[in-house]
């Protein structure tokens, strides 16, 4: 506890610097500018148990506001996404079409089959969110039934025994029967480090294939050249 017994502000203050107080609790008593206080403390110097004090002060400071800064930043986030979501609204069939084709024609440029339209639909992804949308747009707006509908997973060669786990994440995901699932390949793991915060997914990856739908693929491939055109003007 501190006890004003000077009632000259230098000297209080310097007499509570060579108490060990930092620049924050002086200021508390002598509200002076830091300038001030530096100026007056400029041949004072703390002992190692007073350094360490301080220090310690600032790291707990330091800590606390980073601990309040992201406590805001996250509430401010969540209510970004609120906020956005709300935006949304209801999805048209003209815009679930235009999301489909988009999604579509990203995944022939990451495959590079571009001109391999013979074997008809097909769409890989670990999302679960993409595998779903690419099943609605296949329902709404390709008109194909289940029924016409397989499913490939790619996993971990290590994880083989886990094939069950996998089959069940994907039917929970799809809607699907486990009988849906018919094709499984394994994919050789390759030694990296682990990178922090990686967001890839634990359930290896899922290919929808469209039976007989080498046609509806070419109609894709025409949506997408008009979508180059009107770009490209």
């Amino acid at each position: 506890m501190v006890h004003i017994k000077n009632n000259n502000p230098k000297d209080f203050a310097i007499e509570l610097r060579k108490g060990g107080y930092s620049y924050s609790e002086i200021k508390k008593f002598c509200p002076v500018p830091k300038s001030t206080l530096s100026y007056w403390f400029r041949d004072i110097k703390l002992s190692e148990p007073q350094l360490t004090r301080l220090k310690k002060k600032r790291i707990e400071a330091a800590q606390k506001g980073s601990k309040a800064r992201i406590l805001k930043t996250s509430k401010a986030i969540e209510e970004i996404q609120k906020t956005s979501a709300k935006d949304v609204g209801k999805i048209s069939k003209r815009e679930l079409w235009l999301m489909g084709v988009i999604l579509y024609w990203r995944e022939r440029l990451l495959n590079k089959n571009d001109s391999d339209l013979k074997k008809g639909i097909r769409f890989t992804s670990s999302d679960p969110y993409l595998i779903k949308l690419f099943l609605k747009w296949l329902s709404d707006i390709g008109g194909i039934k289940n029924e016409e509908i397989n499913f490939d997973i790619f996993m971990p060669e290590d994880k083989k025994r886990s094939l069950n786990e996998f089959v069940d994440y994907w039917a929970g995901v799809t809607g699907f029967t486990k009988g849906n699932f018919s094709r499984y390949y394994l994919q050789k793991v390759k030694a990296k480090k682990p990178k922090r915060n990686s967001k890839k997914s634990v359930h290896g990856l899922l290919r929808v294939r469209v039976k007989a739908s080498s046609m509806l693929a070419r109609q894709i491939s025409g949506w997408i050249n008009g979508i180059n055109e009107i770009l490209l003007g």
